[in-house]
């Protein structure tokens, strides 16, 4: 079977990273490099599984006055897109770095009606054939309600999509609506989903239990430097990562969701496609800014990552 990936980004962002001299109060800081590059958490996993060859699409709302320019960078990136152009501005985000110190400032970015919300559904539901991969990811402009948000995912979802989903907006509750196929929280976001007694691996693994528990068929919880933990029907993997240099943590996460969805594309083992993903997100944090890995920086650290099958006192 021939599937695309869709993802579905309701408030993408220009993000500009600057490098500056300094960061001292009171005082001029210098920016001495300045990139520019189209983001947003669904876009971030089209333009990873892109670089893999695999069939993407964007889409989702934009507002129209800086347009052109959003346009420009998903085409400088050969990435097919479709975007319903809404009243304000795409939110542009701003990185600073100095040295190994990164500041994040993430704007709200422009309202979106109901009327909007509908055209979307509307459109989502035209592009998607049953077995495509429909990734919904990212922050909801202020206005969204997350049940319409919900409600958007299982219309899609009944057109026969698998579902994808990196949001910190959902929980547990939300999720027992939807039963996606994939969800990938971090350490965070998993506190805010369901109650952790600790931060130990047991912790995780029951946490990610009680997921699976109410319908999500796999669980990708990440945990930064010390790697990964999937949860399905196969049982609990335990993954670790290689120490590398941290250039940067922006889009890791976006970058290990993808690697996951295109080693299941490629018909992978499951703990095959927990590797991409390990891989996928480390080689993203050895690069500057807001760049996100490539095919060939991620099979150069595939097969440093370590993989077990685990047993934890749930």
């Amino acid at each position: 079977m021939s599937r695309s990936i869709i993802s579905i980004t309701l408030n993408p962002s220009i993000d500009v990273t600057i490098w500056t001299d300094g960061l001292h109060g009171d005082e001029v800081n210098r920016v001495t490099q300045e990139t520019r590059e189209v983001g947003g958490k669904g876009i971030n996993v089209s333009r990873v599984a892109n670089s893999f060859g695999q069939q993407t699409l964007c889409i989702g709302v934009a507002g129209k006055e800086n347009y052109r320019e959003f346009a420009d960078h998903l085409e400088q990136e050969n990435l097919r897109y479709e975007f319903i152009k809404i009243q304000g501005s795409v939110r542009e985000n701003l990185t600073i770095r100095n040295g190994t110190q990164t500041i994040k400032i993430n704007r709200k970015g422009p309202t979106i009606s109901a009327m909007i919300i509908g055209a979307l559904m509307a459109l989502i539901q035209s592009r998607v054939r049953p077995g495509d991969v429909v990734v919904f990811a990212g922050s909801l402009p202020e206005n969204v309600d997350i049940k319409d948000y919900v409600e958007l995912i299982i219309a899609v979802k009944n057109v026969g999509a698998i579902i994808a989903i990196d949001s910190d907006v959902l929980t547990a509750e939300d999720y027992r609506a939807v039963k996606p196929w994939v969800i990938k929280p971090n350490l965070h976001e998993l506190h805010r989903m369901v109650k952790l007694n600790g931060d130990s691996i047991d912790d995780i693994v029951e946490a990610g239990y009680s997921l699976h528990g109410v319908g999500v068929e796999n669980v990708l919880i990440s945990l930064g430097g010390d790697g990964m933990v999937h949860v399905s029907d196969e049982g609990v993997l335990r993954v670790g990562v290689p120490k590398v240099e941290v250039k940067s943590t922006v889009g890791a996460g976006d970058s290990s969701l993808a690697g996951y969805i295109v080693g299941f594309i490629k018909g992978n083992s499951t703990e095959d496609c927990v590797r991409l993903a390990a891989a996928c997100g480390t080689s993203s944090v050895m690069l500057d800014g807001t760049r996100l890995t490539t095919r060939d920086a991620a099979n150069e650290i595939a097969n440093k990552i370590e993989i077990q099958s685990i047993t934890c006192n749930t």
